[in-house]
């Protein structure tokens, strides 16, 4: 049963209950959410263990290990080759020297291994790739230990003679692997740098990229094992896409060091990392400035660990479907939107993000925003099925506009949160459609008062919602206090507010806390509830039943 069912039967049931008067109508909100949530739970569960399966089958021994018998290999000097060496059969083969106006063309059986060691070559091909690979089992190009290597197709290709449409400067119609500790450079001038029909492995060599359109691409896999690849292109940075097989075009990172930049050239998608299925990154530093998305996946993202530094001029990370973030350390300096997708579950890690729309948005439906500029005119609308789930690490969030935005449900059970929110009253720190409810962790959430919302009374945390009589400036230190003294939260907002909600574990209803800022006691203030709303700020979160504006009170 998938998820909008789940919702529909759990409507359904509550209603017969509740005509039967046996049960609240909180009851019905918190069972509402609770098969919500082990539905996302069980699909983020489906997806960390699919993408740790996927990365543990990424790598042969061939693919991590380059080295080879120089006894066994051929040796190829390209200075005395005229036009296209071709290589029928599996074996070693190394090359040394220039080759202007050619290429490598393997064409060896459908079960051959073919090496290609490449030791400080040099390879020009003004109308094709400079390595085609038309025909094997795999090939392996390995950059030789302390070589430096080029390859460079031309800005125009010729018919070609096999009757394919090649069109990157390394072309492959079979499994690819990129290995050795050498370096290698790939200039494509045509349109692509590095292409597979199949999987495409990168492990261990410095790998730099330069393309007109995508840099590398996988139309089945690419996975990044170690090494470090720098890529700087028109379009796309990695990209993984099978139309012909939707369980394909899965992108997995689990090493190295790598560097993308994207955008410039006028490309419909100018992604950092794009995958039709599973983008996964289980470790590594990840460095993108990308003109669309940063992290991109009509699935899934999964998150499990590494460093990653990301500007976007549309979304940090965004996923049609699911994105969940359990390790790592994300940072997301530029943005249009930080975090979006249709589910969105964090549950360890470090995120700090910087978006000049939504921090976390939790929508539903493709992103829209590869054709239009600016990119982030996204095609998510309002449904109610959609969730933001945070249940532990800690995250920090700088938006112009919702903090944490939710279509459909907003989770807290765990975790540290700061949200600097919008400064204009049309957006909130904290803004769901469905429930919000709170019931672990600590919670800081300032922003501007007009559309101010707090958790629902369904919550088994206490909260508290504070509206200023006049806005508090950038950089005014907010602090919660309880009766002894003792600090509850504090924090410092990046931007001006005049609302902020608190929620800890320590709060509790009868119980007088005192708020300060900057060091001054603003009020004592008793917790009348659950949720308690001081000043005219606070609307309730969605069908929760929280505290309405207008409904609190002034010390």
């Amino acid at each position: 049963m998938n998820r909008t069912k789940q919702l529909i039967a759990a409507f359904a049931a509550s209603a017969i209950l509740f005509s039967a008067g046996c049960q609240s109508a909180a009851d019905t909100v918190n069972n509402t959410i609770s098969i919500e949530t082990q539905a996302v739970a069980a699909q983020t569960a489906a997806a960390e263990t699919n993408a740790v399966s996927l990365s543990s089958n990424a790598y042969s021994d061939r693919d991590l290990d380059a080295s080879y018998d120089e006894s066994e290999a051929v040796s190829i000097d390209l200075a005395t080759v005229n036009g296209d060496y071709t290589i029928s059969t599996a074996g070693i083969y190394v090359f040394s020297g220039t080759l202007t106006n050619g290429s490598i063309v393997i064409n060896a059986g459908e079960e051959d291994k073919v090496q290609i060691v490449l030791s400080n070559v040099t390879i020009t091909n003004s109308d094709g790739p400079a390595i085609y690979a038309l025909a094997a089992d795999k090939v392996f190009i390995t950059a030789a230990d302390q070589t430096q290597n080029t390859l460079s197709d031309g800005s125009g290709y010729a018919q070609d003679a096999f009757g394919n449409n090649p069109d990157g400067a390394i072309f492959a119609r079979c499994d690819l692997t990129i290995n050795g500790t050498g370096s290698l450079t790939v200039n494509g001038n045509y349109k692509f740098g590095i292409v597979g029909k199949d999987d495409v492995v990168i492990t261990n060599a410095t790998l730099n990229v330069t393309a007109v359109s995508d840099g590398i691409v996988g139309k089945d896999s690419v996975s990044i094992g170690s090494g470090t690849v720098s890529i700087v292109v028109g379009g796309d940075g990695i990209v993984s896409e099978n139309s012909e097989d939707e369980t394909t075009g899965n992108v997995r990172i689990d090493g190295g060091t790598i560097s993308i930049q994207t955008g410039g050239s006028g490309a419909d998608s100018a992604k950092g990392i794009k995958a039709q299925s599973v983008l996964a990154i289980n470790g590594g530093s990840i460095t993108i400035e990308s003109e669309d998305d940063a992290l991109h996946s009509a699935t899934s993202v999964t998150i499990t660990n590494g460093t990653l530094l990301l500007a976007s001029g549309d979304d940090g990370i965004h996923s049609d479907d699911l994105v969940a973030i359990s390790g790592g350390e994300i940072t997301i300096s530029r943005s249009y939107e930080g975090i979006e997708g249709r589910n969105i579950v964090v549950s360890s890690g470090v995120i700090n993000l910087t978006a000049s729309d939504d921090g976390f948005n939790a929508a539903g439906g493709a992103d829209g925003s590869a054709s239009n500029g600016p990119r982030g005119n996204d095609a998510f609308a309002t449904d109610t099925s959609k969730s933001l789930v945070i249940s532990g690490g800690t995250v920090m969030v700088n938006s112009e506009g919702d903090g944490l935005d939710s279509n459909g449900t907003l989770t807290i059970s765990g975790g540290t949160i700061y949200v600097s929110g919008p400064t204009n009253s049309g957006n909130g720190a904290l803004d769901s459609n469905g429930a919000m409810t709170v019931s672990g962790g600590v919670v800081i959430a300032a922003g501007s008062a007009g559309m101010a919302q707090v958790f629902d009374q369904s919550s088994s945390q206490s909260s508290l919602s504070y509206t200023f009589t006049s806005v508090q400036q950038a950089g005014t230190t907010i602090t919660l206090k309880d009766a002894s003294g003792n600090d509850i939260a504090s924090y410092t907002p990046d931007k001006q507010f005049q609302n902020v909600v608190i929620s800890a574990p320590e709060l509790a209803a009868g119980q007088t806390y005192s708020l300060y800022c900057a060091n001054s006691l603003v009020e004592n203030i008793s917790l009348s509830g659950t949720v308690t709303s001081v000043g005219t700020g606070g609307m309730s979160g969605g069908f929760g039943g929280g505290q309405r504006p207008g409904g609190g009170r002034r010390g």
